[in-house]
């Protein structure tokens, strides 16, 4: 499903360089999940904003489904990581002024599905982990809680094989 090889990543500093990834070795299989641990400044970060195409690594190899991860234009990396990639932030990032319902059919909407079908599947994804009497609530009005399980829906909705 995902698999990295020897992937190395420096920053230039001045006069020298940072490398921060340094032969990367890299596997993940279809419904394995996988933690990526490490102290500050070891590399977390970088490794996940490649792996999310939102960085390029100086070296080796990264394929995601079978489709090699390298030179891609931003229009081509958006398309991937539309249609292979699921990001959960830590911050939940919501839109505060959108409802559960809105917020959780987004995604649907950049795949191009008529407004009637993404509400159609968000209710049924909201109603899925309890929170579909939620639906209309903004945010601000949820509990961390209720506000976790909503962000995990758009990954779910869009049925990824791989979540950041």
């Amino acid at each position: 499903m995902l698999k990295i090889q020897k992937l190395h990543k420096s920053y230039p500093i001045g006069d020298s360089s940072l490398h921060v990834l340094k032969g990367i070795d890299l596997s993940v299989e279809k419904g394995e999940m996988v933690a990526i641990m490490g102290s500050s400044g070891s590399g977390k970060s970088t490794l996940l904003n490649i792996i999310g195409m939102l960085d390029e690594a100086d070296e080796g190899d990264y394929i995601l489904d079978e489709v090699p991860i390298k030179n891609l234009t931003e229009k081509k990396a958006a398309v991937y990581r539309n249609k292979f990639l699921g990001f959960i932030f830590q911050s939940f990032n919501l839109i505060n002024y959108k409802n559960a319902l809105e917020n959780v059919a987004l995604p649907l909407y950049y795949q191009g599905l008529k407004r009637k079908k993404r509400q159609e599947k968000a209710k049924f994804h909201l109603k899925k982990v309890g929170l579909l009497d939620w639906a209309t609530h903004l945010p601000s009005e949820l509990s961390d809680f209720a506000t976790f399980t909503l962000c995990k829906r758009p990954d779910r909705i869009r049925h990824h094989a791989t979540c950041l």
